[in-house]
């Protein structure tokens, strides 16, 4: 870009954590978790098992099972604590094209009778990422996410043997806890400076990134 006239800037996008399975098993995995995170979910076990009818799934190939469970994503995304999607057919239509291919993994959390909490998880080229999730507000007691979480993992690592996990976007707290390793994603932004246009967008961006090393 800058042998043909372009002036160009880097910028940070987003952390990523993922973790690498080197061949261990969910137990071997498991093992090394933080403390906090195996009491977590252990205790959450513990409750549902006291109070509570329960199971977890994992959905993964066409048909009606996957066509009950895109209406039961729709329904708990709903009511989650998510904005809703800007594009209301995107959701399902992904989960269907993933079942056809083989890359879906949709996890659900049943309580009562009900789904709680469903994750959709992609896995292809030995990688499982981990691409949307949502639960139902009032069950925060009882860890749902994370439970439902370490039933997908141990189907990653010890049915599908991905080589990676990928949390995908964010430098959430949570995500820690999770995985094991760290890299972050950058941007590159060009101005044509050949172009007035491309020079006062420049002369903008230029500007604003002195602003805002100033107020920080």
């Amino acid at each position: 870009l800058r042998s043909t006239g372009y002036v160009v800037d880097r910028y940070f996008c987003f952390g990523n954590w993922y973790h690498l399975t080197q061949g261990q098993s969910f137990e071997a995995y498991w093992s090394r978790r933080p403390s906090r995170l195996r009491h977590t979910v252990e205790r959450a076990r513990r409750r549902l098992d006291q109070k509570h009818a329960w199971r977890t799934e994992v959905l993964s190939h066409v048909g009606p099972a996957v066509e009950r469970a895109v209406d039961a994503f729709q329904s708990v995304y709903a009511r989650s604590w998510k904005q809703p999607e800007p594009c209301p057919d995107f959701m399902p239509g992904l989960i269907r094209m993933a079942a056809d291919t083989g890359a879906l993994r949709l996890g659900q959390l049943w309580l009562d009778g009900e789904v709680v909490a469903s994750q959709v998880w992609l896995v292809h080229g030995g990688k499982a990422s981990i691409y949307k999730l949502a639960y139902v507000p009032g069950h925060e007691k009882l860890s749902l996410g994370s439970v439902l979480t370490a039933a997908l993992m141990q189907h990653v690592i010890d049915c599908d043997k991905v080589a990676e996990v990928d949390y995908l976007m964010g430098d959430d707290a949570y995500k820690q806890d999770w995985m094991t390793h760290r890299r972050e994603r950058v941007g590159l932004i060009a101005f044509d400076r050949r172009r007035w246009r491309g020079l006062l967008a420049w002369g903008r961006h230029h500007a604003g990134r002195h602003v805002r090393r100033w107020l920080s």
